[in-house]
């Protein structure tokens, strides 16, 4: 009898999720996502290296709980907080960490109580701060006591670890994840998730939405790949640095931020996208689109069928992008092709790790698709750090934050874009990096301790931030923040359905090359943007027109207003005067330096 009963409850409760992705699909309109999360700026806490009350890796909800005065200070309202739940204390890089997780619904007795959890939860509302957790999609330790309650639950496994087995028709499962996470927000208080390796079951993570939503509890879900549609934003979207090697200077966020025009859901400019492609040969020869012997010449043929995803070689759902490729040797075995927009850190290959490609050849040369890496109609995500920064193979003499004391990169490229900004803690001060004791350079705990530089591991020193170098960088990007909040209705993060902001670069003329200036607008007023990554000051000419300006003038008379580093007063001029515009930016790396904000409207 009670066999049946089961049965029965398994397909009421599969029937009820598959209603739910059925409505959501029917009813496009119907958006589960906080009208709040397009102003999200998100600081990321590795829970035991943040705080250190009784020495390294000594953090506690309750340490947390006590920094939460300096957070609403600083200015960010959301915490993507990494450690919650009971994980192993030395699996990855010879620490404890999130990712290594043993049961995902336990509290980790090591940071405190389930009460000081939700205590540490409700501190942080009450300064408008939202909280995050990280949840581990693919699996538990292998010694998890869930493995030996529920072994049908689980198969194969990745990263040292065992995978749940998420395609196996397991109800109870299914069921379990739903309740732990609905828990999570309605019992706990948590505002949503930062999903690490995307979501495993976005069927699952849409009825956590549904349920949350119904109890008045909206939620937002960061995705870390963000392929599918249920994540509200892709935290790997837009992501300054390379984690082995550091800070890309050249990403065109640090160079032209007005020319990404997949920041305002527009597709990119291909006809200016300085690609490179490589076709290697099986017998090791090369043949390139760069340099002066370049034999191939590349085309984007545009959006085509789903072949491939981004990271796998199986379709992923998508349309891929799809170019053509002249000039091959028709006659030779293709081993490899590789192809890469440095500018946006983007590149595919046919064979090896990254983005897959899959090539077929034609009369016309070789036609190559590969996944769209741009996550759909979802806000936008720029983040200059996040825990990744500083991967196994990163330089061990080299400074694993990316910011590194430069206005520029903090302003220029993160929080005055159209996006949510996610930075590691830390960035804020230009924190010296400091490994924790027990760090090592290898994933797996070998190598000397004490000695990597991965940031989840970095030992914040708090005394800093009292000091004149590091209290200078805090107040600055302290300012910054407090901008982007005074200017909510021109920077946020952008809903496609939805969007009134403009992005515009503006003509300038200088005696040494700077990024291109870049005007935000949302048809009333706008913010100009203008970095100097260098150590001296600049002056510059700018041109601007009421088209890059993006206001629809009623009137002759502007009002100009400098912002940056503080609030000045304003003069009136005309647009004819704008046209012919100079300022100075200042030197980066110093207070107050790096960048030049000026807001532009209309006088009443």
């Amino acid at each position: 009898m009670w066999q049946k009963k089961k049965l029965i409850l398994e397909i009421v409760f599969i029937y009820m999720v598959l209603s739910n992705i059925f409505l959501c699909e029917k009813n496009p309109n119907i958006s589960l996502t906080p009208e709040w999360a397009k102003n999200l700026i998100i600081y990321e806490v590795a829970i035991k290296g943040f705080t250190s009350p009784n020495g390294p890796e000594s953090g506690t909800f309750n340490s947390l709980k006590e920094k939460m005065g300096y957070l609403k200070k600083l200015g960010i309202n959301g915490i993507w907080l990494t450690g919650h739940s009971l994980s192993d204390s030395s699996h990855f890089y010879g620490i404890w960490t999130q990712y290594a997780c043993i049961e995902p619904d336990k509290i980790d007795p090591s940071l405190g109580s389930e009460q000081e959890f939700k205590d540490m939860i409700a501190e942080a509302h009450k300064h408008g701060i939202r909280i995050f957790l990280d949840t581990i999609e693919h699996g538990v330790m292998n010694d998890s006591p869930l493995i030996i309650k529920h072994p049908d639950w689980f198969k194969d496994g990745s990263w040292g670890m065992t995978d749940y087995d998420w395609t196996g028709n397991h109800p109870q499962l299914e069921k379990w994840w739903i309740e732990m996470w609905t828990k999570a927000v309605l019992d706990w208080g948590v505002d949503g998730f930062r999903c690490d390796c995307g979501l495993h079951r976005p069927d699952l993570w849409l009825e956590i939405k549904r349920r949350c939503a119904k109890a008045g509890k909206p939620i937002f879900i960061l995705g870390e790949s963000g392929s599918e549609n249920v994540s509200d934003a892709c935290q790997r979207d837009i992501m300054l640095f390379d984690q082995r090697k550091g800070l890309l200077d050249n990403h065109t966020a640090l160079t032209n931020l007005a020319s990404m025009r997949d920041l305002l859901h527009q597709n990119p400019d291909w006809e200016s996208a300085a690609l490179k492609c490589s076709v290697i040969y099986n017998d090791g020869t090369e043949m390139t689109n760069t340099g002066s012997n370049s034999e191939l010449q590349i085309s984007f043929l545009g959006l085509a069928e789903d072949m491939i995803g981004t990271w796998e070689f199986e379709p992923d759902g998508n349309k891929d992008w799809q170019w053509l490729i002249k000039g091959i040797d028709q006659k030779r075995s293709i081993e490899r092709v590789v192809l890469a927009w440095p500018d946006r850190n983007w590149h595919w290959q046919s064979k090896g790790w990254g983005w897959k490609m899959a090539i077929k050849k034609s009369k016309k040369g070789l036609i190559i698709n590969g996944g769209n890496p741009l996550p759909g109609p979802k806000m936008r995500v720029i983040s200059p750090s996040c825990h990744d920064a500083g991967w196994e193979g990163f330089p061990l003499d080299k400074n694993p934050y990316m910011v590194q004391n430069s206005r520029f990169v903090f302003g220029y490229g993160v929080l005055f874009t159209p996006a949510i900004p996610i930075f590691m803690s830390g960035e804020e001060f230009d924190a010296d990096y400091r490994p924790l004791p027990r760090h090592t350079p290898d994933l797996y705990g070998k190598e000397e301790a004490g000695t990597g530089r991965w940031l989840y591991a970095s030992w914040l020193n708090w005394n800093q931030v009292k000091e004149t170098h590091h209290k200078q960088m805090f107040e600055d990007v302290q300012r910054m923040i407090e901008i982007r909040r005074n200017h909510q209705d021109i920077i946020h993060a952008v809903n496609p359905e939805n969007n009134n902001i403009k992005l515009s670069s503006v003509l300038t003329t200088s005696d040494v090359n700077l990024p291109v200036p870049y005007i935000i607008s949302n048809g009333k007023k706008a913010l100009l943007i203008a970095g100097n990554p260098l150590d001296f000051d600049v002056e510059i000419n700018l041109n601007i027109d009421e088209e890059s300006l993006g206001i629809d003038l009623k009137k002759e008379r502007l009002k100009i207003t400098e912002l940056w580093p503080d609030e000045k007063s304003s003069c009136i001029m005309s647009i004819k005067e704008l046209s012919k515009f100079s300022c100075t930016i200042p030197a980066d790396g110093k207070a107050g330096g790096g960048l030049q904000v000026i807001r532009i409207e209309e006088e009443k």
